[in-house]
C-alpha cells in the first residue's frame, strides 16, 4: 500500500523552530539594548502565533497523520498533507503579517484561515478514525485534542473583536488570552502529544483510557485557575481546586503505570534520546505541581502579576515540555539524522532551555523582594542567542550529508 512520505514535513519543523528562536532573540535584544526598528508587541504576536501554528501544531498534525495513515486505504491520506501544507502557509502568513502590522486585516485573515484548517482537519480525522483498530490507545486522545484545538479559537476571536472595536475591557482581554493558552497548552498540545506517545505503548495498556477520562473532565475546570482574580463562586472555586489536585494525582499514577511498561516498549531508544523524553516528563510534572499550588488565590494573583514568572511558566510548557519532547521524537523516529552536528546542536538547545528557565525564575523570585539582578537582560539575550544558534545548526545539520552517529 503506497503511502506519502512525511519526512520532509517533519524536517521543515526544524526551520520553524529556528524562526521561533530568532524572534525570541530579537525581542531579547530590544529589551537589553537599543533597537528602534520593529514593534515589540508585533514581534511578540508573531512569535507566539508562529510558535503555536508553525512549530507545535505543525508537528502534532504530522504526528497524528503518521499514526492514522497506516490504517487508511491507499490515497486517503492525501487530504491531510494538503491541510498540513495549508496550516504551514497560514503560520508563515501570520508571522509576516503580525510582524508588519500586528493585529490587522491580513494577520486576522490568516489566523481565521488557520482556525478553519484546524476544523477541517478535525472533521476529516474524526471521520477516518473508524479505520483505527478497536480500542486503539491514541484514538480518544487525538480526537479530543483536535476538538479542543477548535474550541480554543474562541479566544483569538474575542481578542480580534476587542482590538478591532477598540472596546478594551481589561478583564475580558485577560480572560480571552488565558482561555486560549489553557486550551492550547493543557488541551490540544497535551492530548495531541499523549496520542502520539500512546501509539507506541503495548496494546494491553487499556488502563490509559481511565486517565483519558480524568484529564478530559478536569481540563475544563482547571481553566478557572487562570482567572481566580475574577472572584469565582465558592462552589466553582472548590471544584477547580479538586480538579487541579485530581490532575496532579492522576499524573503521578500514570507515570508509575508507564514506568512498569518501559522495559516492554519496543523499540528501545538510546539513552541520549530518552533524556529528551525524561526532561519533558519532568517539566510536565513541574507544570502540574505549579498548577496545584496556584489554587491559593492570593498566591495566584501575586504570581500572575510578575511578568518574568509568567514568561518562565509559558516557556516551561512550550520549550521544556513540548519542544524537548518533539526533538526527542524526531530523533527516535529517524526524521532527524543523528549526525554528530545534530546531537551537539540538540544538546546545546537543551542547555539553552534549562538556562532560560533558571534565569527567568531567578528574575521572577527576585522581583518578590524588589531586588534587581545585575545583567539579567544581557544573560537572557545570550541564552536566546544560544537557542537560536543551536536551532539553526540542528536544521542545517539535516541539509548536509553526514553519517548518522
Amino acid at each position: 500500500m503506497k503511502k506519502h512520505n512525511l519526512t520532509p514535513w517533519f524536517k521543515i519543523s526544524l526551520l520553524s523552530l529556528a524562526i521561533v528562536a530568532l524572534y525570541g532573540t530579537l525581542m531579547r535584544y530590544k529589551i537589553a539594548f537599543s533597537f528602534p526598528y520593529l514593534d515589540q508587541k508585533n514581534l511578540l504576536h508573531a512569535h507566539s502565533h508562529f510558535a503555536f501554528g508553525g512549530w507545535i501544531s505543525h508537528l502534532l498534525y504530522c504526528g497524528l497523520t503518521l499514526i492514522l495513515s497506516r490504517f487508511l486505504p491507499e490515497g486517503k491520506d492525501k487530504k491531510y498533507y494538503r491541510l498540513i501544507a495549508l496550516n504551514l502557509l497560514c503560520a508563515f502568513g501570520m508571522l509576516l503579517a503580525f510582524t508588519v502590522q500586528g493585529y490587522g486585516a491580513v494577520s486576522i485573515s490568516f489566523s481565521v484561515l488557520s482556525i478553519i484548517v484546524s476544523a477541517i482537519f478535525a472533521v476529516y480525522f474524526i471521520k477516518d478514525a473508524r479505520h483505527f483498530p478497536p480500542q486503539h490507545l491514541s484514538k480518544p486522545w487525538a480526537i479530543t485534542g483536535l476538538l479542543v484545538n477548535v474550541l480554543s479559537s474562541a479566544g483569538p476571536f474575542v481578542l480580534a473583536y476587542i482590538l478591532i472595536s477598540k472596546n478594551f475591557q481589561h478583564e475580558l482581554y485577560l480572560s480571552a488570552v488565558y482561555y486560549y493558552l489553557h486550551f492550547q497548552y493543557s488541551g490540544w498540545f497535551f492530548f495531541g502529544a499523549v496520542a502520539i506517545a500512546a501509539a507506541y505503548l503495548p496494546a494491553g495498556a487499556a488502563w490509559l483510557n481511565n486517565y483519558f477520562k480524568i484529564f478530559t473532565v478536569t481540563l475544563f475546570f482547571t481553566f478557572f485557575l487562570s482567572v481566580l482574580w475574577a472572584k469565582l463562586p465558592v462552589w466553582l472555586y472548590t471544584v477547580t481546586v479538586i480538579a487541579a489536585l485530581v490532575q496532579l494525582g492522576a499524573w503521578f499514577m500514570l507515570l508509575l503505570k508507564v514506568k512498569r511498561l518501559l522495559p516492554h516498549i519496543k523499540p528501545q531508544y538510546p539513552k541520549w534520546i530518552n533524556l529528551f523524553f525524561y526532561a519533558a516528563v519532568v517539566a510536565l510534572t513541574i507544570k502540574f505541581v505549579l498548577q496545584a499550588v496556584s489554587v491559593i488565590p492570593s498566591l495566584s494573583q501575586l504570581v500572575f502579576g510578575i511578568r518574568p514568572i509568567v514568561i518562565a511558566y509559558l516557556h516551561l510548557v512550550l520549550l521544556g515540555i513540548y519542544s524537548l519532547f518533539f526533538i526527542g521524537y524526531l530523533f527516535a523516529k529517524g526524521f532527524i539524522q543523528a549526525s554528530a552536528t545534530a546531537k551537539i546542536s540538540a544538546f546545546a538547545f537543551f542547555s539553552g532551555v534549562l538556562l532560560n528557565e533558571v534565569l527567568l525564575a531567578t528574575q521572577g523570585f527576585a522581583a518578590f523582594s524588589y531586588l534587581p539582578v545585575p545583567h539579567i537582560n544581557d544573560m537572557l539575550f545570550a541564552v536566546a542567542v544560544l537557542l537560536f544558534g543551536s536551532a539553526c545548526m540542528l536544521f542545517l545539520s539535516q541539509l548536509s550529508k553526514q553519517k548518522s552517529g
